[in-house]
């Protein structure tokens, strides 16, 4: 009986931790879902309002601009009210600016809604993961972070197959409106679950710390664990300033740097703003077969993220990360090579898809997951929400860059996407010589080797 009982509770933990980490990552849906719908909708908004090529630029940069304000605006609010409550506000703001353009009567309506959407998208970038981070153990961080990433590659795929079904009217006011389902799901799911207890005991709320860590954690003993996050309090301050110590710093410049070199690697754009477009340059001249394309690309993005799950506590983040660069780097000069020869060549054509595959699974196997796992583990308890904040805004400001500046007309096709790949390459060797592997190391671990001044190859010795 006494066995019976003990197991049944340990189901229950597990099954409360994991709805408590699938909600979380409908944040990261969302995510996913409304910056891959613009790349489809955007076609038929630009025949439908007749849409110059700079507004069009408005639309779809308004999405990065948004973010950075989300993104700080985030940090700052889950230090005040909470990850709990801050997922709520996120999916308010969804649920409000996705209605909004759905049912926009002009362009500037349509921006507006995009802004509302996108300060929350900002939000929830750093929100979500971690909140699923400070629930999560040391020996499964990884992989319940990577559910997030999972959460942003369904709803980007999702997103692709609602482009492709509506694409043959050109409604794209449903592909907007369908988006506040998920974001009506987020609100009401995180009601009814826990603040993190993490936060708890940052605010002094010792007991109720204690009682949501012993839940999510079932029969183990949590003293050591409640110990370590008591001891970790006093040693920061809470405020931006602090992001500036000397204990802080080497932390935040890494966030900052990764953010900076892999935003400048252009993923954002390839992907979600720009990948019919590249379609439709290679041979793919119907704007719905160059949508149905980029449902392939969707596919392979899912299948390596369960890849990515399945091995980020395994092997660690450095091989992933390392691996997936390596692959962007090939496959961004491989398409800055097709664009040297006629679209119209059916070599030409599925050269491309093939490199845009490569890079979509190489990014998907690293690069994006890995980032955001290790800015939701490298930064001290106490401003961990606001360093996320700061590697956000970073990676939000170089993607706004990178959509802005007229890359193309500047140096061409071919030059544009070699200029990725060379960002590829310092992001790589960013990773190589100064990322430490945290794979099995506590939050509290990591906070104490930065504290100590170690470097990368010391950490957890």
């Amino acid at each position: 009986m006494v066995h019976a009982n003990t197991l049944t509770h340990q189901t229950g933990h597990k099954f409360y931790l994991h709805i408590s980490i699938l909600v979380a990552s409908m944040g990261g849906f969302l995510l996913g879902y409304d910056t891959a719908v613009i790349s489809g909708a955007i076609l038929f908004i630009k025949k439908q309002f007749a849409v110059s090529p700079y507004l069009e630029g408005v639309i779809i940069s308004s999405l990065f601009l948004s973010a950075m304000i989300g993104a700080p605006l985030g940090g700052t609010i889950a230090d005040k009210i909470g990850r709990k409550k801050a997922l709520i506000f996120a999916g308010i703001l969804f649920f409000i600016g996705s209605l909004m353009m759905a049912f926009a009567p002009t362009i500037p309506m349509l921006i507006l809604g995009r802004i509302i959407t996108e300060i929350g998208l900002g939000t929830v970038s750093i929100i979500a993961p971690l909140y699923i981070s400070e629930l999560s153990t040391t020996s499964n961080r990884g992989k319940m972070v990577s559910f997030n990433i999972l959460g942003i590659t369904f709803g980007a795929l999702l997103a692709y197959i609602v482009n492709y079904v509506f694409s043959h009217d050109g409604d794209w006011r449903w592909m907007f409106g369908l988006e506040a389902m998920p974001a009506f799901c987020l609100i009401v799911g995180m009601i009814f679950l826990s603040e993190t207890p993490r936060w708890l005991a940052i605010h002094s709320i010792e007991d109720k710390a204690k009682r949501v860590l012993q839940h999510i954690r079932g029969n183990q003993d949590i003293n050591e664990e409640l110990s370590a996050i008591e001891s970790s309090i006093g040693k920061h301050g809470s405020s931006w300033s602090e992001l500036l110590k000397p204990s802080v710093r080497r932390a935040v410049l890494l966030g900052v740097g990764l953010a900076f070199s892999r935003g400048l690697a252009a993923a954002s754009i390839i992907l979600y703003g720009y990948s019919p477009t590249i379609l439709e340059i290679s041979g793919f001249k119907l704007a719905s077969l160059a949508i149905l394309a980029t449902v392939g690309i969707g596919v392979v993005n899912t299948v390596m993220t369960f890849v990515t799950i399945a091995l980020v506590d395994r092997v660690g983040r450095r091989p992933l990360m390392i691996v997936g660069l390596i692959g962007v780097t090939i496959s961004l000069v491989v398409i800055g090579i097709t664009f040297m020869f006629d679209g119209t060549s059916a070599y030409v054509k599925w050269i491309t898809i093939g490199s845009l595959l490569l890079y979509v699974g190489s990014w998907s196997l690293g690069p994006r997951p890995v980032f955001w796992i290790l800015i939701s583990e490298i930064y001290p308890l106490k401003v961990r929400a606001r360093g996320m904040s700061l590697g956000s805004l970073t990676k939000w400001a170089t993607n706004w860059l990178v959509t802005f500046l007229p890359l193309v007309a500047l140096i061409g096709k071919t030059g544009a996407f070699w200029f990725y790949g060379f960002f590829a390459i310092v992001t790589l060797l960013i990773f190589y010589f100064l990322v430490p592997e945290t794979k099995g190391q506590s939050l509290e671990n990591i906070e104490d080797h930065w504290r100590e001044g170690k470097r990368p190859s010391e950490m957890g010795k």
